[in-house]
């Protein structure tokens, strides 16, 4: 991943920025009440205090703005990650937890815009795909962690890495879900954490699981 430029935005720059993100700040306070499918793109814009011709300088549709929402917190992730020093991290292992505690705390911010997210993406296509490209980027990441904790004996090596990433972020969605649908008051990092240490057998090599149970 590429650090960021150093070069400090010019004040037409900042001035856009801070549109486009009252823009969405707006769409998701509006989230907070119904269904994005409910949202109005007047709405967004009169809440964000913006003509509604402004909206679409940024967003071609309101589609675009969820996707940019979803976009920012994809490389908010991304940015936690390099910091993490993943690449050198001791346990590649301790590495997908943080990862995931780190995006259990951005979900668990706001449990209707959560709901309003995995509505949006069951009754839209366009949003659906557009979430499905951001899990196949995170994906990526996962396998090369995945590979690398193979190379250093850490994981499972009977399945590939791609397996080991897909199932992971299966369970991330499953503890999403249980969040969700059915304990909305339990912290989603107690039940991220819950879930990991159940199925770490799962992942993990059975010898590195040995030393762990004789330290």
């Amino acid at each position: 991943m590429s650090k960021p430029s150093l070069t400090r935005p010019s004040r037409r720059e900042r001035r856009r920025e801070e549109t486009r993100q009252r823009l969405i700040e707006a769409a998701l306070a509006l989230m907070q009440r119904k269904p994005f499918e409910q949202v109005t793109v007047e709405e967004i814009t009169e809440l964000a205090d913006v003509a509604k011709g402004t909206f679409f300088t940024y967003f071609p549709t309101k589609e675009h703005l969820l996707h940019a929402y979803m976009r920012d917190l994809a490389d908010e992730v991304y940015e936690f990650l390099e910091a993490l020093d993943a690449e050198n991290a001791p346990s590649q292992w301790e590495v997908l937890r943080q990862v995931m505690l780190f995006i259990a705390r951005r979900d668990a911010r706001s449990l209707q815009i959560s709901r309003s997210l995995m509505v949006a993406c069951c009754n839209n296509p366009e949003v659906r795909e557009q979430m499905m490209d951001i899990v196949r980027e995170a994906t990526e990441y996962a396998v090369e962690g995945f590979r690398k904790g193979q190379q250093r004996g850490e994981f499972r090596n009977d399945v590939p890495p791609e397996t080991l990433a897909h199932q992971a972020i299966r369970l991330y969605r499953l503890c999403q879900m249980e969040w969700m649908m059915e304990n909305e008051h339990a912290p989603l990092e107690q039940i991220v954490e819950q879930i990991l240490a159940f199925y770490k057998p799962a992942f993990v090599h059975p010898s590195r699981l040995q030393e762990e149970s004789t330290e």
